[in-house]
């Protein structure tokens, strides 16, 4: 390492240099010495006269490098834009010795770069970065929500660990192609190289062309009516979002339109066997005034969709509104009367813990939600009367399997077995109306996420567009947050039951503890039991607390004993 100094076109530089051996370029010139020869060029009158003139025939070497370096790096400013940001790791990662890792990593969340800019990773300045790690320069588009991929060498014999947060890596703004706003100035460049890459394929995408391809997928996405889908916060390179939009475009009839557009399942039905068949007649709930014009076009709506229908059933169970966040309204049903009537099905739900351990081991996750998941099974039709329900606009039954049914989970359950049941913790996940495929590689990714349509498409069930999410390195799933690092707890969640106060858990009275809300919490924490260590016997205070008052035990026959006494004569 030394210091060298530099003459370009009358300018002279002192740049440190590293000296190789074996090297066949005699000297290379570095993006610190371009940006510095570009500033000066840009300050002097003589820079753009010689780029104007692409044919002129003087200086013919200078004008294809000034060409070049303008291609290259023209920005609209007068001043070329300093870093973007540094990026920081979202979880702690061990390297181990002697190896390479590609982790990922996140800018700030108010970076001003959009998502497909073309940025330039490299080794961190700052002094706080790990000495022992080597951080390798990268050249790639800025993905979803800030993420990028670094690549980082550790060179040392032992592990090294860097913790969450650590800064890793600086990324600088990088435009490889110039934005041409007539054709006369496109004329002008077209003897230039235009240099792209995709990361699938060893070669340099150029911002404006990634960039117009994102957009060019959403628009036709668009165009099929599944706004609610986006392909522009996949972390793939743009090849692979091509081939997923022209995935999707392939099976669009598996995506709802609207929020009622559920499937209507074939070769499945849900039947209802009472133990007791005598009917059963339930007031209707008192509504608002100010409801009645909303459950009304609710209604209207299920009627159009047949999801619903007018009944003359002798059973009735009472209608119960429930409003979601967005004010619109969810109709649901007090089948308690019906429940208790009802033979149970056996069929058993996945256990959770089983669910998640099968995802070790991938990179790439889809996560998929059925349409009104359970709407898509229909109702036998003699036992749709048992199902009817009072409201104050008269008496409906339901022509789909509603919730609140005892036996609708193990029903939608053992239909999606039936469906997919060969692939289930081989290639997906399916707990209820949520599917999770996991892959190893986007190839693999787009491999069984065409199986999952093509059998959707084949049993007549809808996706949710809105809550599709495709080829992404995390997602949701079963309240946790599930990488390619394993299975973790979600934030979100956790900071809920970390807000959770004292004064909370109390009575009106604010003094008395209140066993429904500490069982409410307790289900929170239950949640999660597995992250924390002896949770049991942390919790005990709080389980003992839900159980209330012990009443006295009850000698035999029933009998409370009561004080022992001789027997008298009287007696």
């Amino acid at each position: 390492m030394c210091d060298l100094k530099i003459q370009l076109y009358g300018f002279s530089y002192v740049v440190p240099v590293l000296i190789v051996d074996g090297q066949v370029d005699e000297l290379i010139v570095g993006t610190n010495v371009l940006k510095s020869l570009i500033r000066q060029f840009k300050s002097n009158d003589s820079y753009w006269r010689v780029v104007g003139t692409p044919g002129s025939s003087s200086q013919c070497d200078d004008s294809h490098f000034l060409r070049l370096l303008s291609n290259l790096e023209r920005w609209r400013g007068d001043s070329i834009p300093d870093k973007v940001g540094t990026i920081k790791l979202k979880r702690a990662v061990t390297l181990q010795p002697m190896s390479e890792h590609l982790v990922w990593g996140r800018l700030p969340p108010k970076t001003k770069l959009s998502v497909g800019s073309t940025v330039v990773v490299e080794p961190s300045t700052s002094r706080c970065v790990n000495r022992h790690i080597l951080v390798g320069r990268v050249v790639t588009p800025l993905w979803g929500d800030g993420w990028l991929p670094v690549k980082i060498v550790n060179p040392t014999t032992s592990p090294v660990t860097l913790r969450r947060n650590a800064k890793v890596a600086d990324v600088y703004p990088c435009i490889a192609l110039e934005d041409f706003d007539d054709v006369k100035q496109q004329a002008a460049y077209q003897n230039v190289a235009k240099v792209q890459c995709d990361s699938s394929h060893g070669s340099l995408t150029a911002k404006n062309s990634v960039g117009g391809s994102v957009v060019h997928g959403n628009s036709t996405l668009s165009n099929l009516g599944l706004q609610g889908l986006s392909v522009e916060e996949c972390p793939v390179s743009q090849f692979w979002k091509d081939k997923l939009v022209n995935l999707i475009g392939k099976y669009d009839t598996v995506f709802s339109r609207h929020s009622l557009d559920c499937g209507e399942a074939k070769g499945f039905c849900h039947r209802i066997r009472l133990t007791d068949d005598r009917p059963f007649r339930l007031p209707y709930r008192r509504l608002s005034p100010a409801h009645y014009q909303k459950l009304r076009e609710t209604l209207d709506d299920m009627e159009e969709k047949e999801i619903v229908r007018k009944s003359s059933s002798e059973y009735a169970s009472p209608l119960v509104l429930v409003w979601k966040k967005n004010g619109d309204l969810r109709l649901c049903t007090d089948f308690r009367w019906l429940n208790a009537r009802t033979v149970k099905d056996a069929h058993p739900l996945p256990h959770q813990a089983d669910v998640l351990a099968a995802l070790g081991g991938n990179a790439f996750f889809s996560t998929m939600d059925l349409t009104s998941g359970y709407y898509n099974v229909p109702l036998h039709e003699e036992d749709r009367k048992y199902t009817a329900f009072s409201s104050p606009l008269g008496l409906h039954e339901y022509n789909r399997l509603p919730q609140g049914l005892c036996n609708s989970p193990a029903t939608f359950m053992r239909m999606m077995l039936t469906i997919f049941g060969d692939q289930n913790f081989l290639s997906l996940l399916c707990y209820l109306d949520d599917l999770m495929v996991f892959a190893k590689t986007e190839e693999e990714s787009l491999q069984r996420l065409e199986m999952v349509f093509q059998r959707l498409q084949e049993h007549n069930l809808k996706l949710s567009p809105s809550k599709c999410k495709f080829l992404r390195r995390s997602v949701k799933f079963l309240g946790h947050i599930i990488s390619q690092e394993g299975v973790a707890t979600d934030p979100a969640k956790v900071q809920t039951i970390l807000n959770v106060t004292e004064s909370e858990m109390m009575e009106a009275d604010g003094v008395t503890p209140s066993p429904s809300k500490i069982r409410s919490f307790l289900g929170m924490v239950v949640y999660y039991q597995h992250y924390i260590e002896n949770c049991s016997m942390v919790a005990r205070p709080l389980f003992q607390l839900t159980t209330g008052q012990k009443k006295p035990r009850r000698g035999k026959g029933g009998r409370r004993p009561g004080p022992s006494r001789r027997l008298t004569a009287a007696d």
